[in-house]
């Protein structure tokens, strides 16, 4: 396991947001909502186009940290947590960057704190998630 130091991000990533993957998504979950499914009700709802979900925000994903090396099995994800801002949108470019932001260490346990946040076209941030995942330390 290799850890690099808090405050380490990753490179942003960017992701277009198709209107396919969020119908997709909105089909999986079973959503009724309409201004996530017809352009129409989006915009009649105020939104510039189809809107997504909230737990849509899932899906954005970042660039590996650089350094970060965590074993592949025995990872837990201990726990998640989302703000919002800006509603993301059919088409929005959402750039996406991950950081470490804590790292503790309890007996044979390190839980390391990652912040992703994603920005949209226009600077603004629409989402912020910060989640804790557990390692286990290899024994010697």
């Amino acid at each position: 396991m290799n850890i690099p130091p808090v405050g380490t991000q990753s490179p942003p990533y960017s992701h277009v947001v198709e209107p396919g993957a969020i119908r997709r998504f909105v089909e999986a979950l079973g959503l009724g909502y309409q201004p996530y499914r017809d352009v129409e009700s989006a915009r009649a709802a105020g939104y510039r186009d189809v809107v997504a979900p909230p737990t849509f925000m899932i899906t954005l994903h970042g660039q590996p940290i650089p350094g970060l090396d965590l074993p592949e099995a025995g990872l837990i994800h201990g726990e998640q947590t989302f703000r919002y801002g800006e509603p993301v949108v059919a088409h929005d470019v959402i750039t996406v960057v991950s950081r470490l932001v804590e790292v503790k260490t309890r007996g044979p346990l390190t839980f390391l704190t990652l912040e992703t946040t994603g920005i949209n076209q226009e600077q603004a941030m629409t989402f912020v998630s910060t989640s804790t995942i557990i390692a286990r330390q290899a024994q010697s």
